[in-house]
């Protein structure tokens, strides 16, 4: 039996664009000698769709398609769609062929944690997705489920043993998954034990692309039934894994490579949300910084070096360094540079201040005029030329509120929002390492980092031990006694944690961040604004 999985990337709600990528590549596979084709889930609206699902048509629009997709149908397909039915909404995956809807399966587990909120819009499925599919000339039962079926650990139902105990020959799981680091280990690893579990083998197809924050990274896989994969896609690229049952074609689970993953997963999000909103261009603020020359890089490979301008706006604090690393970088990059000098207009913030300011300390009021005037010319070049401002502020930035609001926040995406500091110098390194050359300059990378707001200014945190305290505060949820139990200082837990807590306002006003970690800001992290709690301290 030949099997075909098809990776591939909608677009939320644009159901005739979707239709035509789902044919397209169904037709593709049965050229190819597919006798079962399987898209992921949702694929004919996109995911998520969120109160979109409220929109007057929409539920009705996406059933229409999927009318015309099955219509089309010879041999078997799977496809995942939105099904309403007496007042209910169902994530569903239907089973299509000889020109009609054959079967229809609805989800059964509907995640609610961390980006997933099924449960606010869909009704559980209740019935198991066993049906009989004449495939290849054969009739055999076919066991369907969807995404969180599969990790059905901390549910009363357990999916997958009840497909086995039901007869299904194989298990084939729709899923709109979204990558975080080292995505695949984990979700191969459970495959694998179902498999050993049940006995029976295991297709799984995942979608790709990004959407919004979310960015979904294929990897769609084949496992047999001693659990041996003998499929599995490309990961941040649309495919068609195409797997042959009888023929001996196991492969090997690729290496880690973390850094690499996480670089793609990135570049994917950028190329995929300036696309899907009508953008071709960006604009970076470059200050000679680590953080904006990574996110200057990853523009270049997502947009190409002719969709990205580069401009450096010194003031008076500015170092001779920070304004030559900025040129070096966009000459390494082949992108369009310029040079805005800001001590002009921040003169006349100050003059015009002055009288109201009259009699104070300069302190973080006046080191911020110069961000947000930076904030205002991005944001100026972008309504004037369409261009996407990218902000370049990291996960540990943002977590201790050590970004300017309306200022170096300002912009359309915020690149590497959830990459902590630790991993902006990673992914730096390897950025340079892969291309045997420093498409980074070296001292971006090693000089101490610093806003240059202010005389001699740097940054007052050691990220080596500062950003993993954050990751974890954050990504795990610890609170300052398991942190101080762990040898961390208590004085410097206590005051990240605080400034976390008290910034948040800061957070909800910041441009969407790509997700790459198993908790970023954003959909998937909800805390109040106004918040007293301060963590459990013993």
């Amino acid at each position: 039996m030949k099997i075909a999985l098809c990776q591939i990337n909608p677009t939320v709600g644009a159901f005739e664009d979707n239709k035509k990528l789902i044919l397209g590549n169904y037709r593709e596979a049965v050229e190819n000698g597919a006798e079962l084709v399987i898209f992921p889930e949702m694929v004919i609206t996109g995911y998520p769709t969120a109160d979109l699902l409220y929109e007057d048509g929409f539920v009705r629009g996406n059933m229409a398609i999927l009318a015309e997709i099955a219509s089309q149908a010879t041999i078997p397909l799977v496809v995942g769609y939105v099904h309403g039915e007496n007042g209910h909404l169902y994530n569903s995956a239907a089973l299509c062929g000889y020109g009609q809807k054959l079967f229809r399966y609805d989800k059964i587990l509907l995640p609610t944690y961390d980006v997933f909120d099924e449960d606010r819009y869909f009704s559980a499925g209740s019935e198991l997705g066993v049906c009989k599919a004449n495939i290849g000339g054969q009739e055999i039962n076919l066991g369907l489920q969807i995404c969180e079926d599969l990790w059905d650990e901390d549910y009363d139902r357990k999916v997958t043993a009840e497909l086995q105990q039901a007869g299904a020959a194989f298990v084939v799981n729709i899923s709109a998954s979204p990558y975080h680091e080292l995505r695949l280990k984990e979700r191969l690893g459970l495959v694998q034990n179902k498999v050993q579990a049940t006995g029976i083998p295991f297709f799984y197809c995942n979608l790709v692309g990004a959407q919004d924050e979310l960015i979904f990274d294929g990897q769609s896989l084949a496992v047999n039934s001693t659990g041996e994969l003998i499929g599995l896609g490309a990961i941040f690229s649309e495919e068609i894994v195409y797997v042959d049952t009888d023929a001996d074609n196991r492969i090997s689970e690729p290496a880690d490579n973390r850094e690499g993953e996480l670089y793609a997963a990135l570049v994917l999000g950028v190329r995929d949300y300036l696309k899907k909103t009508g953008h071709k261009e960006a604009v970076i603020g470059l200050s000679g910084g680590i953080d904006s020359s990574l996110v200057a890089c990853i523009a270049v490979d997502a947009l190409g070096m002719e969709h990205v301008h580069g401009v450096s706006m010194p003031s008076r604090f500015s170092s001779d360094h920070s304004k030559d690393d900025a040129q070096q970088l966009a000459e390494n990059l082949s992108l369009d540079f310029r040079s805005i000098t800001i001590e002009g207009i921040v003169s006349e913030y100050e003059d015009t201040l002055g009288i109201h300011f009259d009699g104070t300390e300069r302190n973080v009021a006046e080191e911020n005029v110069q961000a947000r005037t930076r904030g205002n010319l991005l944001m100026a070049l972008s309504n004037k030329f369409n261009w996407l401002v990218l902000s370049t502020g990291n996960k540990t930035e943002m977590a201790l509120g050590y970004c300017t609001l309306y200022g170096d926040m300002s912009g359309g995406l915020a690149a590497i929002s959830d990459l902590s500091k630790n991993d902006v110098y990673a992914l730096a390194h390897w950025v340079n390492n892969v291309a045997g050359q420093d498409r980074i300059p070296a001292n971006c990378i090693e000089k101490p980092p610093s806003a240059e707001l202010a005389p001699e200014q740097v940054d007052p945190f050691d990220y080596d031990i500062v950003s993993p305290l954050v990751d974890r505060i954050i990504e795990n949820c610890e609170s300052p006694a398991a942190l101080i139990k762990d040898g961390f200082d208590p004085d410097l837990v206590h005051d990240i944690y605080h400034r976390i807590t008290i910034n948040e306002y800061k957070r909800r006003q910041a441009a969407p961040g790509l997700r790459v970690s198993s908790k970023a800001f954003g959909l998937g992290r909800r805390i109040p604004i106004v918040n007293h709690f301060m963590g459990r301290r013993s």
